[in-house]
């Protein structure tokens, strides 16, 4: 299995020509010395450690809900806590319907132009094609409308997003009357406005602290913030295009090729009723002008749909108290950040477990690392808490981890896709009161700069579900152009293994501090606490328990 060092049983070692310099001495050890090695205290990981681990993981391949990918890597995770000494609670293993793309492309059929076309990304479980796809015209329908949105107000983002598609129906409604020919059995190309242009000053009604030594608050505000995994990652409904006939979409993204290049978009919508693809700027304009002759043209999406299990993980490493610190992400994932959560709570599974008991933390630490993220049918985060209510009841605090390490590329028309040379910005929800104080010192501690803290309820990334379920907690997690982005090489020249090894020891820091607040002063000072009146035991579907 790629990634995996097989190991040498005992008479493989007697056999191996490096048996009497290596293999007979760690035999011969005695159990005491074996001990006394197990006992050894494994440091938090440098960055090189960083490196080792992410890249293992981007070697099982894009992990992808339900996929063999991801199943390997699930694998791994379990393998590697059982190993820094931990207890693997029963898999809550849950179904969904897996679709897996084999073949896609677009192809002009007639005219001067005729040949492939540059196709950058498929719209995943967009309504897959036959082998042969579908034929039509090329018709150019125009501009989608923008979703409504006030580019320094993240609530009116998640508004506006919420009513694009009733909005975008509406559009879509108007067009018959507006193309010559029409639209029925077309290859319908549209540009959409997207990515939005939004700075990080989109944040700012939500930041109570910015950590950025030496840089102004004009120099946060200014930041560009325009991100493919916002718009379209968030979602470009199709049913209005199957209205007007389409055989098949073909949206114009305002990005590089480069950039736009294997983006999984939308990451997690459900099953579409259209095959669609995205082509970047400069292949929309060449597609345009064609589209005036409308050409035959043939677009190909070819996927595969099953149904498969997918397991959630759970282990706990026990302390002297019953209570819990969790620690929380999701497997599933495209690159090496998306998503490294788990590999980092391997990291501070082999320390922490590492530790002798007088050294250990007080409390329990739990480790929650679930499917669903990259799919819309299943609970993600709340399915976890639901299956636990023990342990969620029991938890002084939650730690959410996503995307560790990422250093900040950018997109424009003139200097296309570039490394900027800072850090991604570094976004951390906090409950307010003692876990924002104690989330603000260590940040500051461990030097974690273009950090800022946020308020919720409103959140990004997977860590909410704790705030409404009245678990103090932070949801820390950075937002990178590339952030869903399946390449050859899991977009791994993009780590900065340094930044990660520095938000590890972070985490690791911030872990230490939290246990030794009493869990009642940790829920004082956030009214938003427990505002979802739940604590577990709720209505997410029920997973089957099986052995890891």
């Amino acid at each position: 299995m790629h990634g995996f060092e097989t190991p040498l049983t005992r008479r493989q070692v007697l056999r191996s020509g490096g048996a009497a310099a290596v293999g007979l001495s760690a035999l011969a050890a005695s159990p005491a010395s074996l001990a006394r090695a197990r006992r050894r205290t494994i440091p938090l990981p440098s960055a090189r450690q960083v490196h080792i681990d992410f890249k293992r993981m981007v070697d099982f391949g894009p992990r992808l809900t339900g996929s063999a990918s991801h199943n390997r890597y699930i694998a791994w995770l379990e393998r590697e806590f059982v190993k820094a000494g931990l207890k693997l609670r029963p898999c809550d293993v849950y179904e969904t319907m897996r679709w897996q793309v084999q073949r896609f492309g677009l192809d002009v059929l007639e005219g001067s132009s005729k040949g492939p076309v540059k196709v950058a990304a498929y719209y995943p479980r967009s309504q897959e094609t036959p082998a042969r796809g579908v034929t039509g015209p090329l018709v150019y329908g125009g501009v989608a409308p923008a979703p409504s949105a006030n580019g320094a107000d993240l609530g009116s983002v998640r508004a506006g997003l919420a009513r694009y598609p009733d909005d975008l129906a509406s559009w879509a409604g108007g067009l018959p009357g507006t193309i010559a020919g029409g639209t029925e059995g077309s290859i319908l190309l549209i540009d959409i406005p997207m990515p939005a242009p939004l700075t990080a000053g989109a944040f700012t009604p939500l930041v109570t602290y910015e950590y950025w030594p030496g840089h102004s608050q004009a120099d946060w505000e200014t930041s560009d913030y325009k991100r493919l995994w916002i718009e379209p990652g968030l979602g470009v409904p199709l049913a209005p295009f199957q209205g007007l006939g389409a055989a098949g979409v073909v949206f114009i993204v305002d990005a590089s090729y480069k950039a736009l290049k294997g983006g999984y978009l939308p990451f997690g919508h459900g099953f579409e009723p259209l095959p669609a693809l995205y082509v970047d700027r400069d292949t929309g304009a060449r597609l345009r002008k064609l589209a005036t002759a409308r050409p035959r043209t043939r677009l190909t999406l070819a996927a595969k749909r099953r149904k498969v299990p997918t397991p959630s993980v759970t282990a706990v490493l026990p302390g002297s108290s019953s209570e819990t610190i969790i620690f929380n992400t999701h497997t599933d994932g495209q690159g090496f950040a998306e998503e490294n959560g788990g590999v980092a709570f391997v990291q501070l599974a082999r320390h922490f477990g590492s530790l002798p008991r007088s050294k250990r933390l007080r409390r329990t630490l739990v480790f929650a690392a679930w499917p669903g993220h990259m799919v819309a049918d299943l609970p993600q985060a709340q399915g976890w808490i639901d299956a636990h209510p023990d342990l969620v009841r029991r938890a002084a605090a939650a730690l959410t981890v996503e995307h560790l390490g990422c250093s900040e590329w950018n997109d424009s028309p003139d200097r296309g896709y570039h490394r900027t040379g800072q850090p991604e910005l570094f976004g951390v929800w906090t409950s307010q009161g003692k876990m924002f104080d104690l989330t603000r010192d260590a940040v500051m501690a461990h030097d974690l700069r273009r950090t800022a803290l946020l308020r919720p309820p409103i959140q990004f990334g997977v860590g909410g579900a704790f705030q409404t379920a009245g678990v103090p907690q932070i949801g820390a997690i950075a937002g990178p152009e590339y952030l869903v982005t399946v390449s050859p090489n899991g977009d791994l020249d993009k780590l900065d293994a340094r930044l990660a090894a520095r938000q590890i020891a972070w985490l690791a820091d911030l872990t230490r501090r939290i246990d030794r607040v009493p869990a009642a002063e940790l829920r004082k000072g956030d009214p938003t606490l427990g505002s979802g009146g739940s604590s577990g035991g709720g209505g997410s579907p029920q997973p089957k328990r099986e052995p890891c």
